[in-house]
């Protein structure tokens, strides 16, 4: 198994499922037609095989990798495409099923689970013993046998993981605990209408971006040593909402959402000062 390309689709992963697909390619899968749903989720698949084409292009022109074997990488990003397009339409069937599932914690770390299972599996030649063989290398040369590029990869991971991933997450976690007493009326397919006051809307997707930012700057001051600045980021937030802390299913929401985005943030920014000083090979 060649680590930096498993890398590389992870990252691939991450940033088709996080950055790359839209609301509108969202509506289009979990739509009641079937036709939409599989147009959305076939849209989705050809997204994540051309984004995976495209960074492993990059990566064997700027390290000439002549001993990779192209027509077995394609065959294997193709695999990977479609078997996401076939996970993701499963879903969609199940979610059809049943409404409430659509917010479901669980359901979306199976589903990022399976999808980057399968990568693994993929490029590990369907064979068990090298995922393990792999393992068992690392943690017995751990920390010898890290090069420069893996570890940037890694922190690449860990980067799109906390930033937008996270903000995924939290967004599903709130609304799994918002729409929770009304899970029988969803799945009935009555649809819950809340009234929203004019002053009440801000900019789209507003705090899903302020939470971006802050999960950047948390992830920043750890990797440079400076943990203390993370207070920095809690004060800020709490004068931006401080007029609405009046609302206690608000505060609840927001206290919820800061503690999950500062443990996942702090965390991976954890993990990259301590990849910091792994010793590398070139």
């Amino acid at each position: 198994m060649n680590l930096s390309i498993l890398l590389l689709l992870i990252i691939s992963h991450l940033i088709c499922d996080f950055i790359f697909q839209s609301q509108y390619i969202l509506n289009m899968r979990f739509s009641k037609s079937f036709k939409d749903s599989l147009i959305g989720n076939a849209i989705h698949g050809l997204t994540h095989f051309c984004t995976m084409l495209l960074i492993l292009i990059i990566y064997i022109s700027i390290y000439k990798s002549s001993k990779l074997n192209y027509i077995y990488y394609f065959e294997i990003l193709f695999c990977i495409a479609f078997l996401h397009s076939i996970i993701d339409e499963i879903k969609t069937f199940i979610v059809k099923l049943k409404p409430s599932f659509e917010s479901s914690i669980f359901i979306f770390i199976t589903d990022q689970l399976i999808h980057i299972s399968i990568i693994v599996m993929l490029t590990s030649d369907l064979n068990i013993s090298n995922i393990s063989n792999l393992l068992i290398s690392i943690i017995n040369n751990y920390p010898y046998n890290i090069r420069m590029l893996d570890r940037w990869l890694i922190v690449g991971i860990i980067f799109l993981s906390c930033t937008w991933g996270t903000g995924v997450f939290i967004r599903k976690y709130i609304q799994a605990i918002n729409l929770k007493l009304y899970r029988k009326l969803i799945d009935k397919k009555l649809v819950i209408v809340k009234s929203v006051k004019e002053t009440d809307i801000g900019s789209p997707n507003g705090g899903f971006t302020i939470g971006i930012l802050e999960r950047i700057f948390i992830l920043l001051v750890m990797a440079i040593g400076q943990p203390s600045m993370v207070g920095f980021v809690l004060t800020a937030k709490s004068i931006a909402r401080f007029k609405k802390m009046d609302d206690s299913n608000f505060a609840e929401y927001f206290i919820i959402g800061t503690f999950i985005s500062f443990i996942l943030a702090i965390s991976g920014g954890i993990i990259i000062k301590t990849l910091q000083v792994i010793p590398v090979i070139k």
